[in-house]
């Protein structure tokens, strides 16, 4: 029972460690914006796609219908372009589009016909872990106008930047965040 409890509090922790790292480092993210945040939504795409990737292969074992291991990495790939592109083109509907179409041509170039059961869970995984992220990009970099207008002084969050830091992405980006990670709490 004396192991186990310190078992437990050897993964408690581990766990308050890498919440503190991811905590800092998406902040910090955040904070900074543009090809920081960017590239830090990339490798959660990627790494979200990657284990949505994984789920579609282990439920299509247990079904029969899996999707091909060089469609799953394209996808993960591609849902990793997305949110890059998106910051360099302004565009969130031509990456999925873009997209869309490799997965197509994958498939296509696969031996035996494509299922439905393969095409839905590729652009599903296309849209769920590639083009919402986007969104994300495109509310932290793309809303440049200033949050606070206040007669208080142009320094006032001089710790944080300044007050030209402080757009509407910014303040919008950490209250979806803060709320998020309210609610899980």
């Amino acid at each position: 029972a004396h192991l186990e409890e310190q078992d437990n509090a050897k993964q408690l922790q581990k766990r308050i460690l890498s919440g503190l790292v991811v905590g800092v480092s998406g902040g910090g993210a955040i904070l900074m914006g543009g090809w920081v945040f960017t590239v830090a939504v990339a490798a959660a795409a990627f790494i979200a796609a990657r284990e949505y990737f994984e789920l579609v292969k282990n439920v299509g074992n247990a079904t029969g219908v899996t999707l091909p291991q060089h469609v799953s990495g394209v996808c993960s790939f591609l849902c990793a372009l997305m949110p890059i592109w998106t910051l360099c083109c302004g565009h969130v509907d031509i990456p999925l589009i873009f997209a869309a179409c490799i997965v197509v041509i994958a498939l296509l170039l696969q031996r035996g016909d494509p299922c439905f059961d393969q095409l839905a869970s590729a652009f599903f995984g296309l849209f769920y872990c590639g083009y919402l992220p986007c969104f994300r990009v495109m509310l932290r970099c793309g809303l440049t106008v200033p949050a606070l207008n206040t007669k208080i002084g142009y320094n006032w969050p001089f710790l944080l930047g300044g007050l030209a830091h402080w757009t509407v992405g910014l303040v919008a980006t950490l209250l979806t965040v803060g709320s998020i990670i309210a609610a899980d709490t």
